[in-house]
């Protein structure tokens, strides 16, 4: 009796947490993200977020000749109003779509051609940046700290063509009215790489003191729920690496990240795009991470600034960035880190602590795609070349389960026997142990060796942008979504869209039954709880699985049948072998 309340409790306790789960915390997360959408409303955009230098550092005032400390301390203070039909030039390449306003020269339209919002390829392409004073305004700009007149958030630029294609440069020109000529050069890449290179022409009686910068502005979030195995939102690579930093490490209103680097970037990351500003890697330049509130809404800047010059009369100075706004594609970021010269560009993507085994697993993944280009199938393989690797740990760990499956029967009478005395009972068990050359550790090291590759494959899966919209068979198009075909509502049949946990698919259920008939081929847990438990598990891992990617739910199943057919197989090599 006291076994049986235990286990009914075990089971009412885990509904409990998935129900509560759903009605506490994941309908009202929904109900409000839905409602912060349909009434949040567009607000100005303060630009002024760019926080002050530290002394001695790059850009500080005291570096630069002739410039005021509190000059420096502003990056392009003003802000900028939306007006309809602005003057622009239109961004149009293969990749790319949208426009760079005249007006305050910001890259604050940008669309990915090759990406759609669903599996639907008349649905609307994936929209990267907005203008200011627009729902959610996302933006980047470079410009100009220093002395004199300087170009800001208002000032009307000219230029010299109409359209920036792939392969071509548009340059754009700012008289101050004060002898001073600012030129713009923006070239674009076959992709998603801009180079920046900024010219003043300095043809006053003055010298003057100047130190170029590039921002990165965002209000609001991706709208996508943190995860641990995932980082969005701010980051940096410098002197130290890769930092990547928590939108919820900036919600303190005063908080700042300022470091000073020779190479590297900064930007702001999303799981499948990235926005960054790319100084030139041979200076040295400190970038600033803050966020700020106006109106109830949250602001964050990425920014850098180089070390400031003299610019004297009759001299033109100029310095280059550039600027990335697309999607995380590996092949694409290893290019631009290794042809290109930019420092970690490639981790961009999170790889995670297990980087060293994530990344030849990624690569094996895109291998197998390129034979059969189906990334299901892809996964298949993986799985089946990972098995085969991983076989003599598992050869041993599946003969000490067999051999201790036998032992169940003796094991039991030992309980029997000894169950009241459990320093006894130990004492016997090890000697059984010995007596039968069975290491009960051997079936579980080889699992601890596994965890590593599992959960780097599992990150793989999860992280690239692969397996974004990527269809395998039948009703799966997008192996990163979850499976679309539920059991709940009888797959359509019912009128009811279930949501949560209770969105349960067909892969998954057949997932949990691999489960359950790999748990009949190991040796029984001796403690009946402990039976009951695990007979519950595959029930529970089903709940938990129903929301994950269905390329993981296929890695999981397949993974399953292959333990199930090499358990079986060992087991019944070893029963023929002691016979």
């Amino acid at each position: 009796m006291e076994e049986n309340r235990n286990f009914i409790m075990a089971i009412v306790l885990t509904m409990a947490i998935l129900f509560g789960w759903e009605y506490f915390y994941g309908a009202p997360m929904r109900e409000a993200a839905e409602q912060q959408a349909a009434n949040e409303q567009a607000v100005d955009v303060d630009t002024a977020g760019v926080p002050q230098m530290a002394a001695g550092s790059a850009a500080d005032a005291g570096s630069i000749p002739g410039m005021s400390a509190p000059v420096v301390k502003q990056i392009a203070t003003d802000r900028v109003e939306i007006i309809d039909g602005r003057d622009s030039i239109k961004i149009d390449s293969a990749r790319l779509s949208g426009s760079i306003s005249l007006k305050g020269l910001r890259f604050d339209d940008l669309s990915l051609k090759d990406y759609h919002e669903t599996v639907d390829k008349s649905s609307p392409i994936i929209t990267l940046l907005n203008p200011s004073g627009s729902f959610n305004s996302y933006f980047a700009d470079f410009g100009w700290i220093g002395d004199g007149k300087r170009p800001d958030a208002n000032s009307v630029w000219s230029a010299n063509k109409a359209t920036l294609g792939a392969g071509e440069t548009v340059t754009f020109t700012w008289d101050n009215g004060e002898g001073v000529i600012f030129n713009r050069d923006v070239a674009l890449d076959n992709d998603y790489m801009f180079t920046v290179t900024q010219r003043v022409q300095n043809n006053s009686q003055t010298t003057l003191g100047m130190a170029t910068y590039g921002r990165v502005f965002r209000e609001g979030r991706s709208g996508a729920q943190p995860l641990f195995i995932l980082h969005e939102g701010p980051i940096r690579v410098g002197e130290d690496g890769k930092e990547e930093i928590a939108y919820e490490d900036l919600e303190d209103d005063t908080y700042e990240r300022q470091e000073v680097s020779n190479g590297g970037w900064a930007g702001i990351t999303d799981k499948e795009w990235m926005v960054a500003v790319i100084p030139d890697q041979s200076e040295d330049f400190v970038t600033n991470i803050s966020r700020t509130e106006q109106n109830g809404g949250e602001q964050f800047h990425v920014n850098f600034a180089t070390n400031g010059v003299s610019v004297a009369p009759g001299v033109t100075f100029e310095r280059s960035s550039r600027f990335f706004a697309g999607a995380k594609e590996i092949e694409l970021l290893e290019q631009y880190t290794e042809a290109g010269g930019i420092k970690m560009f490639d981790y961009a993507v999170d790889w995670g602590w297990f980087y060293f085994i994530t990344k030849p697993i990624y690569f094996l993944l895109h291998f197998f795609y390129g034979i059969v280009s189906n990334f299901g199938i892809a996964i298949l393989l993986l799985t089946l070349l990972i098995k085969g690797i991983l076989f003599p740990m598992a050869n041993k760990q599946y003969i000490s389960m067999a051999r201790m499956k036998k032992l169940a029967p003796k094991m039991q009478k030992l309980k029997e026997k000894y169950g009241d005395d459990r320093a006894r009972m130990q004492q016997e068990t090890m000697k059984l142990y010995q007596e039968e050359k069975v290491n009960p550790l051997a079936s579980c090291l080889p699992i601890f060796i596994q965890i590593p590759i599992f959960f780097s494959l599992y990150k793989v899966l999860y992280v690239t942008i692969d397996m974004r919209h990527a269809p395998f068979y039948g009703w799966i198009k997008d192996l990163s979504a979850p499976d679309p075909l539920l059991v709940t509502n009888l797959f359509g049949l019912i009128p009811w869209e279930p949501t949560g946990f209770l969105a349960i698919g067909i892969l998954p259920v057949f997932m949990g039954a691999t489960m359950y008939f790999q748990q009949k081929l190991n040796p029984p847990m001796t403690d009946p709880i402990q039976q009951k438990v695990f007979a519950f598990m595959p029930i529970i891992f089903t709940f938990i699985l129903a929301g994950f990617s269905v390329g993981l739910v296929i890695y999981w199943t397949w993974n399953n049948i292959l333990t199930i057919c090499q358990q079986w197989f060992i087991m019944r090599r070893v029963e023929a072998l002691e016979k």
